[in-house]
C-alpha cells in the first residue's frame, strides 16, 4: 500500500453484540475495496475475517481480526471484534488500538447486552463513536426503535445521516441526507448508483433533514445563532458542524445498511473521514521510564517511537505474529525497538498490513497505523515498544476477570509438560484466559470468560499442538471454620527403642472475626513450654488448619490460644510439639461445631425482558437471592447472590432460557455457611470422593 499522510489514516473498531453483523461489514469493506473478489459470508464459512476453523464451525468470531484498506485516498484499519460474551476480553483489550468505535446494531434485535458493554468500554477510552444499524433487509427491522435505544441506553446523541429506501426484501439503498441524494445498490460490489430523492419520500426527507441540521447546529454557538436567525444552514456549514460535533463526541453519526447485501459499507468508509485522525483523537498517556513522569504522545511521525502490541496470534506454521499500533514515530522493517517491560531490544523483519490472515508487505507504519510483524522474541500482548534512548510505557487495557473455570485432565500419560507448553502459547494469544494450580485440590485449572471460551481453547490446543485434554468441573473451593469453642489437651508420646518424643499442649479454640483469618496467641507462663518450642506448636497448628479437618479444606477465621503444656527433659523436641499442635487443633475444631463455608458470587444477568421471569425462577431454584432488577432499553438486568456450586455450568442454561441473548458477569462476594440440612451429606460425599482418589 502507498504511503499516506497521517491526516488520512483512520483506525476503527466494529463493536456490538454477537450476530449483529460486524464481520459481515468487514467482509463488505474487503469486497468494496478490492481486497476480495467476492463477498464473504459468515453462514457459508467463506468470510475472510472469520478464518479460524473454530470460528467457521461456530459461525461467529472468537478473536479480533483486522482488515486494512484504502478508499478514496484514505487508509482505514478496521478491527472486527467478537460480540459473544465469551470472547469480549479480546475485544476490550484490542479497542486500545482504535481511534473510533463503530457500534453495529441489528435493526431486529436492537441494543443488546454486549453492545452496551463495548460502547461503555469505548467511551472509557475516550474513543469517538458512530452507529451502523444493520439488517434493514429483514422484515422485522425497526430502525426507528433502535435509534431511540441508542440515545436512551448508550448515552450518545445520535444524528441520523440517512433514510432507508424500501424495507425488508425491498430494501435497496438509502437517502444521503448530508448530500441530499438517493443511493441505490445492486449486486455485491458495494458501489451504489446516485440519483434524485424518490418523490414519495420528499416529506420524510425534509423532516429528517431538519432534525439533522438542528442537531448539528446545537453543537456550535455560531451555527445555532445563524440557524435561529435564518432557519437554515448551507451544506458546507452542515458538513463542518457535523465534523466538529463528531470529533468532540457531542454527536454520533448513524448509518443504515445491510452488510450481507453490501449496502452501506461505502457510506461507512465515507463517514470515517469525519472520525478522528490520529492527530485529532484525545492524547494517549504514557510514562517515561527514565523519570517516571507521565507524558502525552503526539501523532508526530518524526518523534521518538511509541507503539503498543495489542494482540498476539500464534500460527502453527508462521509462529508468533504480533499486531502493533503506532501512536508516535515511524516504524520500518529494519527498526530495532526496545521493549519497556523486558528491557530488551527487538529486531523487526518485514512488517505487513492484514486482511484476515492475508499479509501485504509495507515499507513503513506511521502514527495511527496498525501492522503485523512475525517472530518477535520477547514481546507479548500489552507490551510497549519504543526507542532505546527514549523508552516509554503505555498502560495496556486489562481484560475483565474470568467467569468460568475448568480442570484440564490429559487424555494420555506424560502429557503434562506438553500441556504447559501449549497453554503458555494460548495464554499469550488470548488475554481473557488464565491458568492456575489449586494447591488444595491439586488441579490444573483453566479460567476464561465462559464455557464456550474454554471449549474453543481446548479445540485450538488439539488443532494447533496435537494435544487432547478432557474438561472437568473444578472442585468448589470450600472453606472450613467453627461456630463454637473448645478447650483441649493433647499429649504426644512415642518411644520406639531409640530417642523418644514427648510433647503436651493445652489450647483454647474459638471463632475469630469473619475475614480476620487465623490468629495464634501464646499465654504460656512459668516456662512450662520453652520459648524455643512454642513456634513448633504454632507450626503444627498452621499445618493442620491449612490441610483441613472437616472435609479437607483450609480452616479460616479461628483463634488458637496456647496456655499450658508439659515437657520431658530428653524427649521434648520440635517434631513432638508440631505433632501435639496438629492433633490438639484437630480434636478442638471437631469439638467446636465445625462449619463448611461455600463461596457466594454476585451475579449481574442481562437478558431480554421476556426472559426475566424464567431467570428469577431459575435463580430461586439455585438458592440464589435476588438483590434488584432494572431495565436497560429492551433488556432487563437481574442482580443476585448465588452459591458458586449452583452456577458452575450456568452459561448453557442461560443460553437455553434466552435463546443465546443473555450474558452475565460474576465476582466473589463472600463465604457463607452451607445450610445445616445440606452440610452432613455434602461433607460425607466430599470425603468419599477424596478417599476414592487417594
Amino acid at each position: 500500500m502507498s504511503n499516506i499522510d497521517i491526516s488520512r489514516i483512520r483506525s476503527i473498531a466494529l463493536v456490538g453484540h454477537g450476530g449483529a453483523g460486524k464481520t459481515s461489514i468487514g467482509d463488505a469493506v474487503a469486497r468494496l475495496t478490492g481486497l476480495n473478489s467476492r463477498l464473504g459470508s459468515v453462514p457459508d464459512g467463506t468470510s475472510i475475517l472469520d478464518f479460524e476453523p473454530e470460528e467457521q464451525a461456530r459461525r461467529g468470531s472468537t478473536q479480533v481480526s483486522v482488515v486494512t484498506c484504502e478508499y478514496d485516498g484514505y487508509r482505514v484499519h478496521v478491527l472486527d471484534t467478537p460480540g459473544d460474551g465469551n470472547f469480549l476480553a479480546d475485544s476490550q483489550v484490542c479497542l486500545q488500538a482504535a481511534d473510533s468505535a463503530v457500534i453495529v446494531i441489528s435493526a431486529v434485535d436492537g441494543v443488546e447486552a454486549s453492545t452496551e458493554r463495548m460502547s461503555t468500554a469505548a467511551a472509557r477510552l475516550g474513543l469517538a463513536r458512530a452507529v451502523f444499524i444493520n439488517k434493514l433487509d429483514n422484515d422485522r427491522a425497526d430502525w426507528r426503535g433502535v435509534l431511540d435505544e441508542v440515545k436512551d441506553v448508550l448515552g450518545v446523541s445520535p444524528v441520523l445521516l440517512q433514510l432507508p429506501i424500501g424495507s425488508g426484501d425491498d430494501f435497496k439503498g438509502v437517502v444521503d441526507l448530508v448530500n441530499q441524494r438517493a443511493l441505490t445498490y445492486s449486486g455485491d460490489s458495494g458501489n451504489p448508483s446516485s440519483g434524485d430523492v424518490p418523490a414519495d419520500m420528499e416529506d420524510e426527507v425534509a423532516e429528517a433533514l431538519e432534525a439533522m441540521v438542528e442537531a448539528v447546529a446545537e453543537t456550535d454557538d455560531e451555527l445555532i445563532e445563524k440557524y435561529l436567525e435564518e432557519g437554515e444552514l448551507s451544506q458546507e456549514e452542515v458538513r463542518s458542524g457535523l465534523n466538529k460535533g463528531i470529533l468532540s463526541g457531542a454527536l454520533a453519526p448513524v448509518l443504515l445498511g445491510s452488510a450481507t447485501k453490501n449496502i452501506g459499507a461505502d457510506q461507512l468508509l465515507w463517514v470515517t473521514r469525519a472520525l478522528p485522525s490520529p492527530a485529532e483523537r484525545d492524547p494517549v498517556a504514557a510514562v517515561a521510564e527514565a523519570t517516571g513522569d507521565e507524558i502525552e504522545l503526539t501523532a508526530d511521525p518524526i518523534a521518538p517511537l511509541a507503539a503498543l502490541c495489542f494482540k498476539t496470534v500464534i500460527d502453527p506454521f508462521a509462529g508468533q505474529i504480533s499486531l502493533v499500533r503506532v501512536f508516535q514515530g515511524t516504524v520500518s522493517g529494519d527498526s530495532n525497538p526496545y521493549n519497556a517491560r523486558t528491557d530488551k531490544a527487538e529486531r523487526f523483519g518485514q512488517i505487513f498490513h492484514l486482511c484476515g490472515k492475508k499479509q501485504t508487505p509495507v515499507d513503513q507504519a506511521l502514527p495511527g497505523d496498525i501492522f503485523g510483524v512475525a517472530k518477535l522474541r520477547d514481546t507479548g500482548t500489552g507490551d510497549s515498544l519504543a526507542e532505546a534512548k527514549n523508552v516509554v510505557r503505555i498502560e495496556a487495557v486489562q481484560p475483565p476477570p474470568p467467569m468460568a473455570s475448568f480442570v484440564l485432565r490429559p487424555t494420555s500419560r506424560g502429557a503434562e509438560d506438553k500441556i504447559k507448553t501449549a497453554m503458555s502459547k494460548l495464554l499469550a494469544e488470548d488475554p481473557g484466559l488464565q491458568q492456575g494450580y489449586d494447591p488444595v485440590t491439586k488441579e490444573i485449572v483453566l479460567s476464561g470468560m465462559g464455557q464456550n471460551h474454554i471449549s474453543v481453547t481446548v479445540a485450538k490446543m488439539k488443532r494447533k499442538f496435537g494435544i487432547e485434554v478432557a474438561l472437568d468441573i473444578p472442585t468448589i473451593p470450600y472453606r472450613e471454620t467453627i461456630s463454637g469453642q473448645s478447650d483441649v489437651t493433647y499429649r504426644h508420646k512415642k518411644q520406639s527403642g531409640g530417642a523418644g518424643q514427648f510433647g503436651q499442649v493445652s489450647v483454647k479454640i474459638e471463632p475469630n472475626t469473619r475475614g480476620a483469618g487465623f490468629e495464634f496467641v501464646s499465654k504460656v507462663v512459668g516456662g512450662v513450654i520453652p520459648n524455643t518450642l512454642i513456634p513448633s506448636v504454632e507450626k503444627g497448628v498452621r499445618h493442620q488448619l491449612a490441610k483441613g479437618i472437616l472435609a479437607g479444606f483450609p480452616v479460616v477465621d479461628v483463634k488458637v490460644t496456647l496456655y499450658d503444656g508439659k515437657t520431658h527433659p530428653v524427649d521434648s523436641k520440635d517434631i513432638a510439639f508440631q505433632i501435639a499442635g496438629r492433633q490438639a487443633v484437630k480434636k478442638g475444631v471437631m469439638e467446636s461445631r465445625p462449619v463448611l463455608l461455600e463461596p457466594i458470587y454476585e451475579m449481574e444477568i442481562v437478558v431480554p425482558e421476556d426472559s426475566v421471569g424464567d431467570i428469577m425462577g431459575d435463580m430461586n431454584s439455585r438458592r440464589g437471592r435476588i438483590l434488584n432488577m432494572d431495565s436497560r432499553g429492551r433488556n432487563s438486568v437481574v442482580k443476585a447472590l448465588v452459591p458458586l456450586a449452583e452456577v458452575q455450568s450456568y452459561a448453557p442454561d442461560l443460553n437455553s432460557m434466552t435463546g443465546g441473548k443473555g450474558v452475565y458477569t460474576m465476582q466473589l462476594h463472600q463465604y457463607n455457611p452451607v445450610p445445616s440440612h445440606m452440610q452432613s451429606k455434602l461433607v460425607a460425599e466430599i470425603n468419599r470422593v477424596q478417599e476414592e482418589e487417594d
